[in-house]
């Protein structure tokens, strides 16, 4: 999820207005089917891939820039969780689909820092270093690769179990994460790398090392020490003193919950409703989108909308709905879905964004403008699924 600094270009903009007709007025209803949307997204996905020369996923088009940029290892690692999700729920081409995975997977364990740990940013990013978070999003792909059978040769496990075990060193007595921290960011200390938690418990349960959950259980214990009587977590924001994105706002409120999910700690889940619920009273009435960024209290900070974090927030609505019975949480996920699928472009002959979702409407304002991110069409689908039926855990 790197933040990479962009700027508005009107001549880049007028000469790409018919692509983005929908950019200053309230988005157009889809009436596709909801695979042709699916299909789209693994489309992009697909030639985020063939895009570069190592078998990561492309971090993404950028239109200031007119090219894709280098493969991104944090992304690659969680798209692979999704392309088999979509192959194992008979969407696009199943062996396709789970090749496309495997690639992912023996590229990621061929840039492993020799420490066992991976690199925040892309992979030509100069002198990497460690980062916690980006490393537990690998192990969640790594993990299921090995569960389903694609680690012929036992260097995903034993990649995996690196990473793991250096998330282990990293994680401080009260369970916080203050080292290995992503240098892309200055918050001393993070709440969100509660999902980076889950993904090292996550792979715990699937290789039966019940230290990595129990680390994993660890972090979400230290999180709730910092939850808020009115819900709100402390330490959501990238940098100090700014309102979280409601990017790394929905990768707390979806770690915790899941990590309750797989630990059988209920208070973790029963701790996200409030958050779950006040987010669903942001949601537009009209067009389903959330604002992009939240202030303190779970209050609206800005006026426009970011697509990776409206598809977030649809993931853990339907998953809230399932975890707890009751169907009425599906109604936000479904509207989140429709205000995406409505920016969904679908019908463009530039193969470098047909398929895919800008990051943000309007397109030139806030947290992902004029980009196509590949994390954007990751949890689009993972929404996408979910509302289908497939279970996103």
């Amino acid at each position: 999820m790197p933040r990479l600094k962009t700027f508005f270009s009107p001549a880049i903009y007028r000469s790409a207005a018919a692509r983005w007709r929908w950019a200053m007025h309230t988005p157009v209803p889809s009436t596709r089917p909801i695979r042709e949307h699916i299909d789209g997204l693994l489309h992009w996905i697909l030639k985020a891939q063939a895009a570069t020369p190592d078998g990561g996923v492309s971090e993404s088009f950028h239109i200031q820039f007119g090219k894709w940029q280098p493969s991104y290892p944090e992304t690659t690692g969680y798209i692979i969780c999704s392309m088999i999700r979509a192959a194992n729920a008979g969407f696009g081409n199943r062996e396709q689909l789970r090749e496309s995975a495997r690639r992912m997977g023996e590229w990621l364990a061929d840039v492993q820092l020799s420490d066992g740990s991976f690199q925040g940013g892309n992979i030509a990013t100069k002198d990497p270093k460690p980062a916690v978070f980006n490393t537990g999003q690998i192990l969640k792909g790594l993990g299921d690769l090995i569960r389903e059978g694609l680690d012929a040769t036992g260097r995903l496990r034993k990649s995996a179990d690196r990473a793991a075990a250096w998330m282990v060193e990293m994680q401080d007595a009260d369970g916080g994460w203050r080292r290995g921290l992503s240098v892309l960011a200055n918050s001393p200390i993070r709440a969100y790398n509660i999902r980076a938690a889950w993904g090292l418990a996550r792979y715990g349960k699937i290789v039966g090392e019940d230290a990595f959950v129990k680390a994993g259980v660890l972090n979400g214990d230290w999180l709730l020490s910092v939850q808020s009587a009115d819900g709100w977590f402390e330490h959501m924001n990238f940098d100090q003193g700014v309102d979280p994105l409601l990017h790394t706002v929905a990768y707390t409120i979806n770690g915790l919950m899941e990590l309750g999910a797989l630990s059988g700690r209920q208070d973790f889940v029963q701790a996200c409703r409030t958050p779950t619920s006040l987010v669903a009273g942001l949601q537009d009435p009209t067009h389903g989108g959330v604002p992009g960024r939240i202030a303190r209290g779970y209050r609206a900070a800005v006026d426009w909308y970011n697509t990776t974090a409206t598809a977030q927030m649809g993931i853990i609505w339907f998953r809230m709905a399932e975890l707890t019975g009751d169907p009425s949480w599906a109604a936000y996920g479904r509207r989140a879905n429709d205000f995406n699928r409505s920016l969904q472009e679908l019908e463009s002959s530039d193969e470098r964004i047909r398929g895919g979702l800008i990051g943000c409407w309007p397109v030139h304002a806030g947290y992902g403008r004029f980009w196509y991110m590949n994390w954007t069409q990751k949890f689009f689908l993972d929404s996408l699924l979910a509302e289908t039926g497939v279970s996103i855990t």
